[in-house]
């Protein structure tokens, strides 16, 4: 699907990428904030979304628009692992009984040695959090629904603003709804057409 992409859009998804987090819908829409990307960086600074407005809303979050808890709480986990009658302790010392002690201690591994999943595998592990994926395929369904033979930047805003919630949602209506944001874009993508 990435070759129906404009190079506007290609920009949007390689931006949100580059981060070193998952993408989220907010790193998408950050992305067409960071560089000018025709309509929908033309429309979202019309409607008072800025990258400002995108740090402010995102302030308070963890983790994008996802609906779960920070994973990296080992803390947390083993709290919830406990409530439901799972004592980590008592799982660690039957692996050391069963495997030997230190078992689950981390090995360093040797510099060169590629650990990612795209070395063991020979594909990268998706980046893209459901909701960012969603984003993409809404893309396409928008462009199809324009009339359009590519995927431009302003089908993935249109993409973002049928997605957006929390966070999201937030940065973008910071002076008007998201539906007008979406009528304005939809005028500019007539009048261009």
């Amino acid at each position: 699907m990435f070759e129906r992409f404009s190079a506007q859009a290609r920009g949007v998804v390689v931006d949100a990428v580059a981060g070193s987090g998952p993408v989220t819908p907010m790193e998408l829409l950050t992305a067409l904030l960071t560089s000018d990307r025709g309509i929908a960086t033309e429309v979202l600074t019309e409607s008072g979304v800025s990258l400002d407005a995108i740090r402010r809303a995102g302030a308070g979050k963890k983790g994008g628009d996802s609906k779960g808890a920070d994973s990296n709480n080992l803390d947390d986990d083993a709290e919830i692992l406990k409530s439901i009658g799972i004592d980590l302790d008592a799982v660690r010392e039957s692996l050391e009984q069963s495997f030997g002690e230190g078992v689950l201690d981390e090995t360093p591994v040797p510099d060169g040695v590629d650990t990612s999943r795209k070395g063991r595998f020979g594909f990268p592990r998706s980046r893209f959090e459901k909701d960012s994926k969603k984003v993409l395929e809404l893309s396409l369904r928008e462009a199809l629904a324009h009339k359009d033979n590519r995927i431009g930047a302003e089908h993935i805003l249109l993409g973002i603003l049928r997605v957006a919630d929390g966070p999201t949602r937030q940065a973008l209506e910071t002076q008007v709804t998201m539906s007008v944001i979406r009528e304005r874009l939809e005028a500019k993508m007539n009048r261009a057409a």
